[in-house]
Parts: structure tokens; C-alpha cells; sequence
């Protein structure tokens, strides 16, 4: 087990793949059980995911960079949410993998979501990170949103910095040199705005999880950050209120980032959560 965890998840070979007539960068880290598909937030390419996954030793991981983000191609058009899930779906296939554990970041929680009701038969079990159900959620504060839509945060390192203050806070808010040593992976490829901006539109079409999260028949661990301005934490309980049986647990003193800048509490949580649906199903 210690073997496998000095492992560095940034650093494995890339595998490329058509998928919607797009050029789509994998990386997966093979291991036994059912894989965990990891869906990132606007504009995050796959690299940003090593503070998390290292420590996730042992566990079969799957990782993609959505379109337009790190080395895959830009989409040629807005996908709606039902495409986007779709897209993660295509991916499973591309890799042999029928059924995972579904781990959403931010945006990629609500593809997440959208997985779990139109895929069902594809998920074992759901994993919601600092995100929301859509229209009808908690809205961060108009700052927040107008800070975190200025598109040179993006590309300008500097400015990523600058924002993140009002953008993310919690640990990397009060202290964004963490870009710099521990996060380096958010910068190891530019995003482009075609990709980030499709990734906008989608959430611009007014999609919305609520009027079908109650149905939702898959074991789900719901986590949220004390400080997040991007989806404040009433959403996470929310979500966890409307979802049969879904598990809750919101960081005190943690922000938007709460997975990369101090990443041990969720990744003891979502490792003991993988454990008992793994159980459940043995």
C-alpha cells in the first residue's frame, strides 16, 4: 500500500482518444475494484487532481480533461448537460469500464448529477464536491460571480492569484503562493476560452437537478466548505436533504478548493465512504 501511494498521479502516461469527434486526453491508474471517475471544475485540467489522489492510494482511477480544457480539443458548439454526461459516459466506454464511482468537483458535480439520473446503471455510487443542484440552488454573492467570471483568471496565473481571495478563500484564499508550491498542478496547462466558455454556457441553459434529486437510488457522500463563496455550503446540505439517504459533511474553516488545498479530511471521508459501498456490493 505504501508502494502505490508515492505514486504521482501527474505523471502517468497520457492515453488520447476520440470521443465526440474530439481529441480527449485520459489518464487512468489501474488498480482492483470499481474505478473512480473524477470530473473537474471550469477550466481545471487532470494534473490539478494530485493533491486528492495521492491520497487515494490503492484505488482505481480515472481522469479526464474536460473539452477545451488541459490537452483536449475545444467543443464546436455549447453541450447541454445530458451531453456532458454523456461525454463521461463515452469516456467509461473508450476505457472498458462499465460501471464507476462518480466523484464531481464544482461544475463537474452537476455532470455528476446528471450521470446519476440518466445513467444510473453506470454508477455505484455518487460523490458531490463544493458544488450545487442548478437553478433553484444557493447563488454565490454577484462579487463572487463577477470575480470568478473575469476570463483571465484562466489564463494569467497571476490573476487566478489575485482572485483567489474572493473567488475560492478558505486556505489557498488566505495564502495563493499554494498555487505556486502545492497546486502547481492547476497550472500545468492553460484552458482555453472556447472551452471554458462552452463550460459556462452549459450552466447558462438553466439546467437544474431538484426537480429529480429525490429519485436518485445510488449511495451518495454530499461534501462542502464552511467558506465557499462559488457554492455555499447551504447547497451541499441541501442536496444531501433531498437525496435518500445521502451522507453529509460540510469543513469548517475550508474554502471553494477544500479537495486540492487541504485535501486529508475528504480524502479520509471518500475513502471510507468507497469502502462501505465496496462492501455493501461484496
Amino acid at each position: 500500500m505504501a508502494k502505490v501511494a508515492k505514486i504521482r498521479y501527474s505523471t502517468m502516461e497520457d492515453t488520447f482518444l476520440r470521443i465526440k469527434d474530439l481529441k480527449v486526453r485520459i489518464r487512468r491508474r489501474p488498480e482492483a475494484g470499481t474505478p473512480l471517475l473524477l470530473i473537474n471544475g471550469l477550466g481545471a485540467c487532470l494534473e490539478a487532481w494530485e493533491p486528492l489522489t495521492k491520497r487515494l492510494p490503492g484505488r482505481d482511477i480515472i481522469a479526464v480533461d474536460h473539452p477545451g480544457t488541459g490537452l483536449s480539443s475545444p467543443p464546436n458548439y455549447i453541450f447541454s448537460m445530458y451531453e456532458n454526461a454523456e461525454f463521461y459516459m463515452e469516456a467509461l466506454d473508450a476505457v472498458g469500464v462499465e460501471k464507476a464511482n462518480v466523484l464531481g468537483f464544482s461544475f463537474g458535480g452537476t455532470i455528476a448529477q446528471e450521470i446519476a439520473h440518466s445513467f444510473p446503471e453506470r454508477v455505484e455510487s455518487l460523490i458531490l464536491c463544493g458544488t450545487n443542484a442548478g437553478t433553484g440552488s444557493f447563488p454565490a454573492d454577484p462579487f463572487t460571480i463577477m470575480c470568478a467570471a473575469n476570463p483571465l483568471r484562466y489564463i494569467v496565473p497571476v490573476v487566478r492569484e489575485m482572485m483567489a481571495p474572493f473567488v475560492y478563500r478558505g486556505r489557498v484564499g488566505r495564502n495563493p503562493q499554494l498555487f505556486e508550491t502545492e497546486l502547481q498542478g492547476w497550472y500545468a496547462h492553460r484552458t482555453t476560452m472556447l472551452g471554458v466558455g462552452a463550460q459556462i454556457g452549459t450552466m447558462m441553459l438553466g439546467w437544474s437537478s431538484m426537480p429529480w434529486l429525490a429519485s436518485l437510488d445510488v449511495p451518495t457522500l454530499v461534501l462542502g466548505a464552511e467558506e465557499d463563496p462559488l457554492a455555499p455550503p447551504a447547497n451541499s446540505e441541501l442536496i444531501a436533504s433531498i437525496v435518500p439517504g445521502a451522507e453529509c459533511h460540510v469543513y469548517e474553516e475550508a474554502g471553494h478548493l477544500f479537495l486540492f488545498d487541504q485535501p486529508e479530511p475528504a480524502a479520509k471521508h471518500i475513502s471510507d465512504f468507497l469502502d462501505r459501498v465496496a462492501a455493501k456490493e461484496a
